[in-house]
């Protein structure tokens, strides 16, 4: 993340974006420099005005229509900026969304929502918004240098001495403002993964009356990061100190230059009074440069970690398992225990359920078939149709708490696929969902309502079933998919799934014997190992 990048994201905006902010800068230092000539027509003898004040208004009406053209122009400038600045950062976004949505490994939402939300705003504050003083600042300081130069070659050289004060001051605090930028980000990030984790169990919190405890993180979380952003805003605020002192001494210093050049008759009575002004228009600018310059710097680890993000990952596209064979698998969780899993086959078309006491392992199972967890030893060999041995394979997942969208109940059926709207209605019959549908005015077309929760857990559970079913996924993995659904819509169900070709691995716990017999085999596992 750059400016050039931002200059190029729209290089018509870009170069008239340059050209307001030139014709910004030449008109408010036209403006300053003509008040030259208004204090040059006052007349000396009050007793005389005619002629020479009439100079003075003339003068006076061309500084005020330069004045009114710059604030004018100065806003027209920014607001174009702006809007580059924020098409700039939609793209932004856009490149990191594609990356999550394409990487192998899946984020935390509390990052991924800092990346997308908090991350880029701090770049808006700290990194594009200090760019409008940068560029103001440059054009400023040309121009004014200028207007010295032509008033008296040696106001520049006095300029250019005290500027090199102004450079020096803000590189105090350079380093340590950095660091305490970086260390709000990092902050901010922890503070969101305790929301997300605490706040997520609230009911059972209340449940339990365990407010203390959740005081207790999120006051830690809360009061880390607000130690942090006070440190910050301390370092911003000596720094800004630094260059506030560095130029006032530099403003008062070519105010006297200017009064001893005007004593010596070498510049006239108006270019002393306005020298002090252009003087100030340079010390001010190479202030807001520096203090923008510090800025920006602050988010080099930032815009770093925004590039690393924007890189185009490309998916992966991985065969489509139809069995699994395992062997020797052993999961070890860090200071917990180790799971030892049988060995056992499963070929394409199977139906097999997978069963066993709570913490025998059976979701860590899941977890490792599906490539999220990387075990310490065994093997994992994913089947073709033919069950023969397939590499980077991928398998379809119906977790317990089903992903539902907030979009029809058809659209989260087919998953935005066109073509597959014709087959809704027939895997609708299929998982029994037909009936819950009749109660709803808009029936299929039922916008799902994550907020209020218009749909039970079993009808979500009948919607990603349905999902399943419609897109044929060859090899399946169901934990606890039908927990909320009645006994009696379950055995349908399972009646209709084991018709399918479908490969199936499923997680359960309240089937009945004659339910369990349906299937091809079992899997169950024990506390030491299980077998099959």
């Amino acid at each position: 993340m750059t400016f050039k990048e931002l200059i190029k994201s729209n290089i018509p905006r870009s170069i008239l974006i340059i050209g307001l902010y030139i014709l910004y800068a030449i008109a408010g230092a036209l403006g300053e420099y003509l008040f030259k000539n208004s204090l040059n027509n006052i007349p000396v003898s009050y007793t005389h005005l005619t002629l020479p004040t009439n100079g003075y208004i003339y003068w006076t009406f061309i500084q005020a229509g330069m004045e009114i053209g710059a604030a004018v122009l100065l806003p027209i400038a920014t607001i174009t900026l702006t809007r580059q600045s924020q098409n700039y950062l939609h793209q932004i976004r856009s490149d990191i969304m594609k990356h999550y949505y394409n990487s192998s490994n899946d984020e935390k939402v509390s990052k991924m929502q800092n990346e997308l939300t908090g991350n880029l705003k701090l770049l808006t504050t700290n990194f594009l918004t200090p760019w409008v003083s940068i560029l103001s600042g440059i054009l400023e300081i040309f121009i004014s240098v200028g207007i010295l130069l032509k008033m008296n070659w040696t106001l520049v050289l006095v300029s250019a001495i005290l500027l090199g004060i102004n450079f020096l001051l803000p590189k105090i605090m350079e380093k340590k403002t950095a660091q305490a930028t970086k260390e709000v980000n990092a902050k901010n990030e922890k503070l969101l993964n305790v929301i997300e984790h605490w706040l997520g169990g609230l009911q059972e919190l209340r449940r339990f009356s365990a407010y203390g405890r959740l005081r207790k993180q999120l006051h830690q979380a809360s009061d880390d990061y607000t130690k942090a952003s006070k440190k910050s805003c301390k370092y911003n605020t000596i720094s800004y100190l630094f260059n506030g002192w560095g130029n006032a001494l530099a403003q008062v210093g070519l105010d006297f230059f200017a009064g001893i050049l005007f004593l010596n008759r070498s510049i006239s009575f108006g270019e002393f009074a306005v020298a002090g002004s252009f003087g100030f228009a340079v010390f001010s600018a190479i202030w807001e440069i520096t203090s923008a310059i510090t800025q920006i710097k602050s988010t080099k680890e930032l815009r770093q970690e925004i590039s690393e993000l924007r890189r185009n990952e490309k998916r992966t596209v991985k065969a489509n398992a139809y069995g699994v064979s395992v062997k020797n698998l052993k999961i070890s969780y860090d200071q917990g225990e180790t799971i030892s899993y049988p060995d056992f086959t499963i070929k394409a078309g199977d139906k097999v359920l997978l069963t066993g006491d709570s913490g025998t392992g059976k979701s860590t199972l899941f977890a490792v078939l599906l490539g999220n967890l990387k075990a310490q030893s065994g093997t994992v060999t994913y089947l073709d149709k033919n069950n023969q041995p397939l590499e980077n394979a991928t398998v379809g997942y119906l977790p317990q708490d089903p992903v539902v969208f907030p979009v029809s109940i058809k659209e989260n059926i087919t998953m935005f696929t066109k073509k597959l709207e014709q087959q809704v209605l027939n895997v609708v019959n299929k998982v029994q969902l037909s009936t819950d549908l009749a109660k709803m005015p808009a029936g299929i077309n039922t916008v799902v309502d994550l907020k209020n929760e218009n749909l039970s857990g079993g009808q979500r559970q009948k919607v990603v079933l349905a999902r399943s079913e419609i897109h044929h996924q060859p090899f399946v993995l169901m934990d606890e998919v039908t927990s909320a659904i009645d006994q009696k819509a379950t055995e349908k169900i399972i009646d209709e799934l084991l018709k399918t070709d479908q490969t199936v691995l499923m997680i359960a716990h309240n089937f009945t014997p004659e339910l369990k017999a349906k299937f091809d085999h079992e899997i169950k596992l024990e506390k030491k190992g299980g077998h099959e």
